[in-house]
């Protein structure tokens, strides 16, 4: 049952506040500007742009030696020496931040009216108008709250709003302040545009309003110029990925005739039947989770975002943990029963998750810049969140997306504030002992660790044990599925408590008479005590069914189940997997285990300092490199995609361009300039002269007229 449409209007408000904020902010940001004489005529009489457009006229992001190493973050306002006064634009941080607790407030009303009224209400809508209606097919503007965005839109406004909090002392200084936040208010508004639409259409707006957002916050440090690439390999990658998603889309309107999310999810298994629709749907299925694959960084897509970390950190944390990257996740459990239809596209989806997982997962085992290890774990953990999809576990993946949100918003934030205080430092053979100069910092990473490696009773521990057991209860080839996502959680386990002990034990390695690390002010370290109760007590959403009845188990599950449920019972038809309590108990057991030993190992072998790595470096150089280098994709499509494409365009330029379109452009310009010159001549001024041709034009007419008659 939906609620009355009318009664529900101010769920606008929801994503228009901060649409409002982003506005309000761009303004802050233009007077900011012109406060600073950027618009102000230059002598020569040039205008006042150029270099000075972004804003940073007055300091560049760069490191203590005055040049910016790939990988680093050093924006250079780390001491404030060369800090620019934010003057009107400061106003833009409570702005934003305020923009985004009203969101999060009115979310939260919603999610209580939804709530209130049981299992029978299913959803709540408002629809503004309707824009297209041709009788067979109707697009509606409007945006549902159901049981599914509910919970997207309390981890999107929620985390969100702490990361906003929190970067307003990240960024402190900088001259892009308000347009900054501009920019972040913005991304917000978007991914909720994204996970509140009731169309495709509407989706599809979300989906390239993230994808926009991503670039201009992944490359604001463009003038370093490193970030500005990563910008444009992020915008490049998804648009492979949305011109699938495209395709896809069209296939199911012309299978279902309507854009509408519910009435496609409704239609499938009716349509089951027909001749033909089984291929059309498994075809587009996998366009959609091609679409995917970009926006949530899976193979073969997956390489933009470690990339992505180019931004500033506050970025890397929403970008990684509350927005973007969760919208292909979102996409497939929006539409499950159409992946539920075929369970060749349930197995592709599983591997593509588990290989991804894997791969990332080892990469992360050598990295030395800590948000390169948080981005690489971002990564595998999404392919967590895909093989829990490939396996059937719908309202798992969503589990453990909401807990991913919590830890790994924690750990950016908390490497944001280690680079903070380390005066923009990221390699962490540069750092150690850490937890002397910044005890909450300490204190918090270590829960948000502990979370992301599976440590028992976290919240990180139970998500990511579900997925496996349900992966496991799937039995053929999914036991091989479970055996690489076991493995990946090993590695998973290792790398977190390795990037533990680098940074925050082990001797000092930087030199404290050049710069003193000290603890983040409080508008970051509340954000990250916040953050870290979460991470503590997330894993409550969704207890395993062998917990006794008083702890609610599968609660998350039980809550999501009328979204579900079409792509549910489509599983179910090809027969039920379930376990018994005792391999359950086991099962997590063995999960306790792992993570507990692995996570004693790195930080065994790593608290004394960065003398394994370097053993390690020197046994094995080769498989360092290979792992340090995500398997040579990268690379590999540098080599085999990229630079054929620019040989190309150098060919077409030069050849096509060059010579045939400039060549015949530029020999009609000198057919018509020695064609003038020739008539120029004829204009001598002699009369005697133009008489003569006159004649001679008249004879000729009349010649001409004598012979046709």
């Amino acid at each position: 049952m939906q609620s009355p449409q009318g009664d529900y209007g101010w769920l606008w408000w929801i994503p228009a506040l901060p649409l409002f904020g982003s506005a309000v902010c761009a303004l802050l940001h233009f007077l900011t500007l012109r406060s600073r004489g950027v618009f102000a005529p230059k002598p020569g009489g040039h205008g006042g742009h150029g270099h000075h457009e972004h804003g940073h006229d007055d300091h560049v992001h760069a490191g203590p030696d005055g040049h910016h190493a790939h990988g680093h973050d050093d924006h250079g306002h780390d001491d404030h020496a060369h800090a620019v006064p934010a003057g009107i634009g400061a106003l833009a941080h409570p702005i934003a931040a305020l923009a985004m607790l009203g969101a999060f407030i009115l979310s939260i009303v919603a999610v209580k009216d939804l709530a209130a009224g049981g299992e029978q209400l299913t959803s709540i809508e408002s629809s503004v108008w309707h824009w297209i209606d041709t009788g067979a097919f109707n697009i509606d503007i409007s945006i549902v709250i159901d049981r599914l965005s509910a919970v997207m839109v309390l981890v999107v406004t929620g985390v969100g709003f702490l990361i906003h909090v929190y970067a307003g002392g990240y960024m402190k200084g900088d001259a892009g302040f308000a347009k900054f936040f501009c920019y972040l208010n913005l991304f917000v508004f978007s991914m909720l545009m994204l996970i509140l639409s009731s169309s495709l259409l509407g989706l599809f707006v979300g989906w390239e309003g993230v994808g926009l957002c991503s670039y201009l916050l992944i490359g604001f440090w463009y003038e370093k110029g490193w970030p500005a690439e990563a910008g444009q390999k992020a915008f490049v990658m998804n648009r492979i990925g949305d011109a699938s998603f495209l395709i896809g889309s069209f296939l199911l309107v012309n299978l279902f005739g309507t854009l509408d999310l519910s009435d496609i999810a409704a239609a499938v298994q009716g349509k089951l039947g027909e001749e033909g629709v089984s291929f059309q749907l498994l075809l587009a299925g996998l366009l959609l989770f091609g679409g995917a694959c970009g926006k949530s960084a899976q193979l073969p897509l997956f390489t933009w975002l470690p990339d992505a970390m180019a931004g500033p950190t506050p970025v890397s944390a929403l970008i990684h943990a509350a927005t973007m990257v969760t919208a292909g996740i979102y996409l497939v459990v929006r539409l499950n029963p159409v992946f539920a239809a075929s369970p060749e596209l349930m197995l592709v989806v599983g591997i593509v998750g588990v290989l991804t997982a894997f791969i990332a997962g080892s990469t992360a085992l050598v990295q030395r810049d800590i948000k390169k290890v948080l981005a690489y774990s971002t990564v595998s953990q999404l392919g967590y969140m895909f093989l829990a999809l490939g396996s059937g576990a719908f309202a798992s993946a969503i589990f453990h997306l909401a807990t991913h949100a919590f830890f790994k918003a924690l750990l950016f934030l908390g490497a944001g504030s280690v680079i903070h205080g380390m005066h923009h430092e990221q390699d962490m053979h540069k750092m150690g002992n850490l937890r002397k100069y910044m005890p909450q910092t300490f204190l918090t990473f270590m829960v948000g660790s502990a979370a992301l490696s599976g440590l028992p009773l976290l919240s990180g521990f139970f998500s990511k044990d579900e997925i496996l057991a349900h992966t496991f209860a799937n039995g053929g080839a999914y036991y091989v599925l479970w055996g690489i996502g076991l493995l990946t959680a090993m590695m998973t386990a290792f790398y977190t408590w390795r990037m533990v002990a680098l940074t925050f034990f082990g001797p000092e390695r930087f030199d404290t008479k050049k710069f003193q690390p000290h603890e983040s002010p409080a508008v970051m370290t509340i954000p990250l005590i916040i953050l870290a109760v979460l991470s503590v007590i997330g894993g409550a959403l969704s207890f395993p069914p062998v917990f006794p009845a008083m702890f609610h188990p599968e609660f998350l599950h039980h809550w999501l189940h009328p979204v579900l449920k079409p792509g549910e019972e489509l599983i179910a038809a090809r027969g039920a997997h379930t376990l018994s309590h005792a391999t359950e108990w086991a099962l997590l057991g063995l999960g306790s285990v792992v993570a507990l030993a692995l996570a004693h190992a790195g930080f065994r072998k790593h608290m004394a300092g960065i003398s394994n790595d370097e053993s390690t470096a020197a046994r094995s150089p080769v498989r360092t490199a290979f792992l340090s280098m995500a398997w040579g994709l990268d690379a590999a499509y540098q080599k085999l995609i990229v630079a054929p494409v620019r040989l190309l365009a150098l060919m077409i330029s030069a050849v096509v361009d060059g010579t045939f379109i400039d060549g015949f452009v530029n020999g009609a310009g000198e057919v018509a300039l020695s064609f003038g010159s020739r008539m120029r001549a004829m204009t001598s001024g002699n009369i005697a002269a133009y008489g003569l041709w006159m004649g001679a034009i008249t004879a000729l007419i009349a010649l001409i007229f004598v012979w046709q008659r």
